[in-house]
Order: structure tokens, then C-alpha cells, then sequence
């Protein structure tokens, strides 16, 4: 698949511990390609990235798979597997894996200032402010949230609260913990080898800030926002899950992929973005130095996997990237 050497050049300027992998695949051909500052080709790097919001889709992958296998169904409502207080309306799993069941994201700083404070500042983004909030504190925003009017219910709102609600409740179904069950969806199930939920396991690329290591994201072993993001990936590893998509090489993966809900710019599948004017079907995923985007498309049986450690804009370019390759002659 050709590259735009001159959009990996601007992208890459001036960055001097970039590493941008590529990662691609077109009818049968797989090929993985790493570049460093101003876009100078490098040894295709082979550690992992942090992939941020792409584990939703891993996460979304295995609630099809538990919906095809009789678990659990769409329309329950989450009460059915977490005890909870029975006066409050609670959301569905579909609204839960569709983002339209209007749950908003708590606050994670403790004022405005500090919210800004940690955007802005890249030594900051070395500390994952998610992961102090664990089990009992989900618990007690999901009865907060509940017990209010969900007035925007059934629209698209993108909700990592959302998506730590539907880890939990997949947990309670199947009788396990999120870092259990995960992995071993991850190893046994999808045969990834290369991924994991615990940033110390691999070896992993580093996020940078110019000359400045900051290292890569902890998370908690009680962590409730970790099935929000907490998976790191190689780009092979990506690769080959993009390509099981690609080719629908387990039945609930094309299960995965059909329309549940719609916005005026875009269609959801379960947790996937659907393209309205195209047959692309991607997720895109961010910590604090890290951008990560996979997206397929069957039409022209091409995937792609950009995985960047140096972001420094928040119009997420790596995005635009990724699907310009896809849709590249």
C-alpha cells in the first residue's frame, strides 16, 4: 500500500523521538513501517504502543461474542448483572456499547484549573488520571448518574464512563474481573501475544514530549476506567486484529460491525465507528503521549494501524492519516 511520504514528513517535523509505525495490509500483503524525526524511515519498531480507546473494541469484540454465545443480550438493562439500588433507571447493554445511553463523564480533576493544567502541560500527561478511580467509586457514580433524567438517552455521546460501566457489567456476567476475563479473550480467543493490559509486561515504546521521556501510562489492578484504555499493542499484534475483521474470521465479528445506532456524522456499530459515506469501519484511541488508529475497509480488503508516541495536537491528525492511506489509490 503506497504511503504519502509528504504527509509523514509534516506529521513527523521536528519530533525527535518520534516513532510512527505504520502498519498495513491490501489483498493478501501485510507490511510494517517506522519512522522518526522529520519522517526518516527506521527499523519497523516492534514493542508496544499504548492504544487508548481501541480496547473498547476488543471489549466490544467479546461482548458479540458473548452476545452470540447466549450470555447476555442487548436490551438487558445493567441491573440485571450489577446489584443495584432498584429505584433508579439504569441504561442497556446496546446503549452502554453504542454510546447513546447518555451517562456523561465524570470529572477526573478537582477543578477546571487542574483539568487544563494536566491538557496543557506534557509533563503532567505522564500520570494516567484514570486509574485512581476503582470499583466502589463506579458503583457510586452509576447510582449518581441513574438517579438523574437521561434527557439526551438514545443520542451518540462518546462516554468512556460509559464503556467502564459495560467492563464491569460483562465482568459480573461472566463472573470475573475485567483484567481477567480480558486477557484471556486477548491470548486464547483472538491469539494476540503481544498485548496486554499492563504496560510492564512487554517492552514498550515511550511516550516524548521533544527530548522529555515521560515513560507510559499505570493502571490500577482496580482500576474501573481501565476497559475504557488500558491496553497496549504492537503493531503486529493490531495488525492481525484488524485483519480478523477485515475478513470476519469469527462469526461475531461481523455481528460487531452492523449498524445500532446513528449521528448525524456517523453510524455506531458495537463500539466500532461506522463511516455514512463509505464502507470504513475504524476506532482511534489516545493516553497521554500516545495516538493509536485502526481501521478496515472490506470493499477494498485493506486495514490499516497507525500507532504515533509523540502527539502534540489535539485535532488528532493521526486520524486523517489513517484514513487517507485507507482511501489511497
Amino acid at each position: 500500500m503506497v504511503l504519502n511520504e509528504k504527509d509523514i514528513r509534516k506529521y513527523c517535523k521536528d519530533k525527535p523521538r518520534v516513532i510512527l509505525t505504520i502498519a498495513t495490509h491490501e489483498k493478501g500483503i501485510d507490511e510494517i513501517r517506522s519512522f522518526g524525526n522529520n519522517g526518516a524511515p527506521v527499523t519497523p519498531e516492534t514493542r508496544s504502543y499504548e492504544i487508548g480507546s481501541i480496547s473498547k473494541v476488543v471489549l466490544s469484540t467479546l461482548l458479540a461474542k458473548c452476545l452470540e454465545e447466549g450470555l447476555l443480550s442487548l436490551n438487558d438493562t445493567i441491573d440485571r448483572y450489577i446489584d443495584l439500588p432498584p429505584e433508579c433507571s439504569y441504561p442497556t447493554i446496546l446503549q452502554l456499547a453504542t454510546h447513546t445511553s447518555s451517562y456523561a463523564d465524570p470529572d477526573l480533576f478537582d477543578s477546571k484549573l487542574a483539568a487544563l493544567s494536566w491538557s496543557f502541560s506534557s509533563s503532567k500527561k505522564q500520570f494516567n488520571p484514570f486509574a485512581r478511580f476503582g470499583s466502589n467509586w463506579l458503583i457510586d457514580s452509576i447510582v449518581k448518574a441513574s438517579r438523574k433524567p437521561r434527557k439526551t438517552e438514545g443520542r451518540f455521546r462518546y462516554s468512556n464512563f460509559g464503556y467502564s460501566v459495560l467492563g464491569r457489567t460483562l465482568g459480573e456476567a461472566m463472573n470475573s474481573a475485567y483484567y481477567d476475563y480480558i486477557t484471556s479473550y486477548i491470548r486464547e480467543d483472538l491469539g494476540l501475544s503481544s498485548t496486554s493490559c499492563n504496560s510492564n509486561e512487554f517492552p514498550m515504546v515511550h511516550g516524548f514530549k521533544k527530548d522529555n521521556d515521560l515513560g507510559n501510562w499505570i493502571w490500577l489492578d482496580d482500576s474501573a476506567y481501565a476497559p475504557a484504555g488500558c491496553i497496549c499493542s504492537t503493531a503486529a499484534d493490531m495488525l492481525a486484529f484488524a485483519k480478523m475483521n477485515l475478513y470476519d474470521e469469527k462469526s461475531y465479528l461481523t455481528y460487531s460491525h452492523q449498524k445500532r445506532a446513528s449521528d448525524k456524522h456517523l453510524d455506531v456499530g458495537l463500539g466500532w465507528i461506522l463511516e455514512k459515506d463509505d464502507d470504513i469501519i475504524w476506532h482511534n484511541g489516545e493516553t497521554g503521549l500516545f495516538h493509536a488508529v485502526l481501521a478496515f475497509s472490506k470493499k477494498r480488503e485493506r486495514a490499516v494501524v497507525v500507532l504515533s508516541n509523540c502527539i502534540t495536537s489535539m485535532l488528532m491528525p493521526e486520524d486523517a492519516l489513517a484514513l487517507s492511506i485507507i482511501k489511497g489509490e
